[in-house]
């Protein structure tokens, strides 16, 4: 296996992102955006924000958290966003990742070199989550983010479902990449029981073998676990590996 980043990193920043979480205990899956739980005033339906599997963080009696949404014109009050394991609290929210770029790109050593960010930029047939420029240069740089919620024996595992647009995103980037563009994945492990990132072998072959073909074009693989806390949000780099052919 070929190690990708290197060097671990400690980073900081303010939660932004949630309140102080309802605790709930999980019943039962409705559909892939919504849950039925169970709160201390009843039965509630709330909002899934993560279209993954996460059988192993929603099964009926897991404790999970909720972040209150509730506004005007919204079906749901409350957004499922957290699930307890056994090394502590995991969360399953995809659109963190996005909301941790917006707020810290610059914080992040791959990206503190950029000036300027534009989200969800077109290059191809694929929307990339960011398009990346410095000051005085016409070039851009393209990156897609990841959220990893799948832990097994230390490894988070992405996908957790086979991911066709995923695999897409890789093949592009590694065009990107050949044309002499800089290109980034950056992998948001959100279970506090991960120690790296590597593709999902068994569930998604072909994103894995495109994960190997990004990698050896030149395309930049990194990965942060994310530890939400009341007040802040710990950002730990840990390594991406990567199967050789």
């Amino acid at each position: 296996m070929i190690i990708i980043s290197k060097e671990a990193r400690r980073i900081i920043i303010p939660n932004t992102f949630y309140g102080r979480l309802v605790p709930a205990v999980f019943h039962r899956r409705l559909h892939r955006f919504a849950a039925e739980v169970e709160m201390a005033e009843g039965r509630e339906t709330v909002h899934i924000p993560n279209s993954g599997r996460l059988q192993e963080l929603l099964f009926p009696g897991n404790q999970v958290g909720l972040n209150y949404e509730g506004h005007e014109g919204r079906k749901t009050r409350y957004t499922l966003v957290g699930a307890e394991t056994e090394a502590g609290w995991a969360f399953i929210d995809a659109r963190l990742p996005n909301r941790i770029l917006a707020q810290a790109w610059r914080k992040l050593p791959p990206l503190s070199v950029y000036d300027r960010v534009y989200p969800e930029k077109t290059w191809g047939s694929s929307r990339f989550d960011l398009a990346l420029q410095m000051d005085g240069s016409a070039e851009t740089a393209w990156l897609e983010a990841k959220c990893v919620t799948l832990v097994r024996n230390g490894a988070g595992l992405f996908p957790d479902a086979p991911t066709e647009r995923g695999r897409k995103h890789l093949l592009e980037l590694a065009e990107l990449s050949t044309a002499g563009k800089k290109a980034f994945v950056l992998f948001f492990l959100q279970h506090p029981g991960g120690v790296s990132v590597q593709a999902n072998q068994e569930m998604d072959p072909k994103f894995a073998a495109a994960m190997t073909a990004a990698a050896q074009a030149g395309v930049a693989f990194h990965a942060y676990r994310v530890v939400p806390g009341e007040e802040t949000v710990v950002l730990t780099e840990v390594p991406v590996l990567i199967t050789p052919d």
